[in-house]
């Protein structure tokens, strides 16, 4: 009997899911349309269709599930009405940050909170600075104040006070008293959100929002999974139900549900850690992951195989805007919107503009005949050959094309362009927002593209892939075997179990043994903590892996820069070889090192993670004709003229064989684009490795 594992990704457009078998490495993937606000009903669609294929979710081991629940509550303001209870004389998320990215910003605007303010009830409590209790709570205040947000019909409730983050008894015991004050008041569930159990780091406004934005989320999450549960259970799925997190690995459902927010970039973080799974099968260390999805494009990073993960997270966050703050531990990854159902448009200056509005799945694009009537980036593909003009998905999405040509062709008589080239400028410029998203992440940080690995996923990764080489210098892309369109489903099942704590512990750096003591103390603290939420979930803490960070600055600085540090009993001499090592990573940051200044620890970071079985990834057994995975030779419009290209099938193709541009590489989930002056190597794995001719 197969033991499956089954990752599971909601996207804009699509709900993907892809079995593996852990024995086999055998894989079956499936493609539904997302159905929301009620995205259960996708997702089990999606999970009845796997068992058509043979995929009993009786027999999986594991369901690993990405989502944008979270995101998209956020983005829609769709979520629970939410009241919050704070110290007394602190108006924290209402005067926010003072300190302005652009001074001369005169668009500039403070985000509008998440809680207004009338739901805001201000309790004469205080912790001091250094963790003591100045000014006791007064408990029958607290019953008060929260009796007469629950008449305000507050759903949710998130509570954070000064200085919690380094001593928490006001918080925990509000929560004890709400979470009975809720019960009393017959609410089947008490949702209430304390910030230090999100976050134990200074900077009070990040850590509130953070608080109020996981009350915020927490209804509809839990209630999106609960009913996902129950319906899993009733299909006689027994194994175990994980969720992704924003920092690269999985929780259980019952940390997913208290901390929601941690799931917020659970989707999008499967595109970085899949390519580092298939980048270490195929020896490659420098990798820049491109995904292109339906309604966004995002991109990642990594160096050597170690992906950076940031403690700061910013939604909704642009040149014009501010932006909202996270207390989240999430990997450094950048979106843009930009995707297959992206919408073409003109702006106040005439110029021809794509995204981010998005058409998703229904309407849709013109051409997929559900009503749309806005031209799209698919029907731009479509109208010019680059897309199979019958059907995509094997068939399962049947393509019109006279409605991509009606649609683009009324669109182009407002700018006085045939429909033709409107489109192919439309595919450039789609090019170029894709490219200019690579720069941001690479040239932007310092960072050559050059000695980079370009893997292009997604629906339309593998079609901007070889532009974007083109234009950054990039020598190698890689798209991979795993059929991109489902790409974030599988790489699901190559993530780990992971927990970490961010504690804030300004302390500057003394060579002496208090001082070592005192990091060694913390450090073993925080590494219990999360021992206890391991074994919580029925996992012993030595199989647990742990990783420590130290966040440094100069003294006198506000921003910090991360550091590895060893693992163990520390002494002087690591104490030693941490400051060197901030002093180096500080040079290659800003360029200049300050050695006879002072050096402070603000905060101590653990990471604990456990490891799952990474799927295995096979050799193509296939030893067919090359001449009979033609499909066809098609019209493509390039550069101004029309170019005929031979359309191949991707599944029928052999290992080891060499395709030369232009052509078309067509697979059931996506589209590879081999352009002139390229070459493709299709390798022992089904990857298929796109190099110019120069470079094969």
């Amino acid at each position: 009997m197969a033991r499956w594992r089954i990752g599971i990704d909601i996207g804009g457009a699509f709900t993907d899911l892809c079995a593996i078998d852990l024995d086999t490495g055998e894989n079956i993937w499936n493609k539904v349309e997302s159905t929301p606000p009620n995205y259960e009903i996708g997702v089990l669609r999606g999970v009845d269709e796997l068992e058509e294929l043979g995929v009993y979710v009786k027999d999986a081991f594991q369901i690993i599930h990405g989502q944008t629940i979270v995101i998209n509550t956020v983005i829609t303001r769709s979520g629970s009405k939410t009241g919050f209870v704070t110290t007394k004389g602190f108006d924290t998320i209402y005067i926010q940050r003072a300190n302005r990215r652009d001074m001369f910003n005169f668009r500039y605007q403070k985000p509008k909170p998440f809680v207004s303010r009338s739901l805001i009830r201000w309790i004469d409590e205080r912790i001091d600075s250094d963790g003591s209790v100045y000014k006791p709570l007064k408990e029958e205040e607290i019953v008060t104040a929260i009796r007469d947000l629950l008449q305000q019909g507050v759903e949710s409730l998130a509570i954070g006070f000064i200085n919690s983050y380094i001593n928490d008894v006001h918080e925990k015991r509000v929560k004890e008293i709400a979470e009975k004050i809720f019960r009393e008041a017959g609410r089947e569930r008490a949702y209430v959100t304390i910030s230090s159990e999100l976050s134990r780091e200074w900077r009070e406004y990040e850590r509130f929002n953070t608080a109020i934005l996981n009350a915020y989320v927490q209804p509809i999450f839990s209630n999106y999974l609960e009913k996902l549960e129950k319906a899993l259970r009733e299909r006689e799925f027994r194994g175990i139900f994980y969720l992704t997190l924003s920092s690269g690995g999985v929780v259980g459902t019952d940390y997913a549900r208290k901390y929601p927010i941690m799931t917020i970039e659970g989707g999008s973080i499967a595109s970085i850690m899949g390519g580092i799974r298939l980048a270490s099968v195929l020896g490659v260390q420098n990798i820049i992951v491109i995904d292109g999805g339906s309604t966004t494009t995002k991109a990642g990073l990594v160096e050597k195989l170690n992906p950076k993960i940031y403690s700061e997270y910013w939604i909704e966050r642009n040149e014009w805007n501010a932006g909202y703050p996270l207390r989240v531990p999430t990997l450094d990854i950048h979106e843009i919107g930009l995707g297959g159902t992206s919408i073409i448009w003109i702006d106040e200056t005439g110029n021809l503009r794509i995204g981010p509005k998005a058409a998703g799945a229904r309407p849709g694009p013109a051409c997929y005949g559900l009503g749309g009537n806005e031209p799209t980036l698919t029907d731009a593909y479509v109208v010019t050959g680059y897309l199979n003009p019958r059907y995509l998905l094997g068939g399962k999405l049947k393509i019109w094309k006279e409605k991509a040509v009606e649609v683009m062709s009324r669109f182009s008589r407002k700018l006085n362009m045939d429909y033709i080239d409107l489109a192919y400028a439309t595919i450039i410029i789609a090019n170029d927002n894709a490219a200019n998203l690579l720069r941001q992440i690479s040239i932007r940080r310092g960072y050559d593209p050059r000695e980079f690995t370009l893997i292009a996923h997604g629906g339309a990764g593998p079609m901007f892939a070889p532009f974007i080489a083109q234009d950054l210098k990039i020598l190698n892309i890689i798209v991979p075997s795993i059929p991109s369109g489902v790409f974030n489903a599988w790489a699901m099942t190559c993530l780990n179990i992971r927990h970490e704590i961010i504690q804030t512990n300004v302390t500057k750096i003394d060579k002496n043994d208090s001082f070592v003591e005192f990091i060694n103390k913390a450090f073993t603290s925080m590494e219990n903590e999360i021992k206890r939420i391991f074994i919580s979930e029925d996992i012993k803490p030595e199989n647990v892996k742990f990783s420590r960070f130290i966040d440094m600055r100069y003294e006198g600085q506000a921003h910090t820069l991360k550091v590895e540090c060893p693992l163990g009993l520390l002494t002087m001499k690591h104490v030693e070889h941490i400051e060197n090592r901030f002093h180096e990573i500080h040079y290659n940051e800003y360029g200049f090192v300050l050695p006879d200044s002072g050096i402070e620890i603000v905060n101590l970071h653990v990471a604990g993670v456990y490891e799952l079985s990474p799927p295995k990834i096979n050799k193509l057994s296939l030893n067919a004709d090359l001449e009979k995975t033609v499909l066809e030779e098609r019209e493509i419009y390039f550069n101004g003229r029309e170019t005929k290209a031979l359309v191949y099938s991707k599944e029928k193709l052999p290992p080891k064989i060499f395709l030369e541009g232009p052509c078309i590489v067509e697979g059931l989930t996506s589209t590879i684009i081999i352009p002139k002056n390229f070459k493709a190597y299709h390798d022992e794995y089904g990857n298929m490795l796109i190099k110019t001719k120069e470079g094969m």
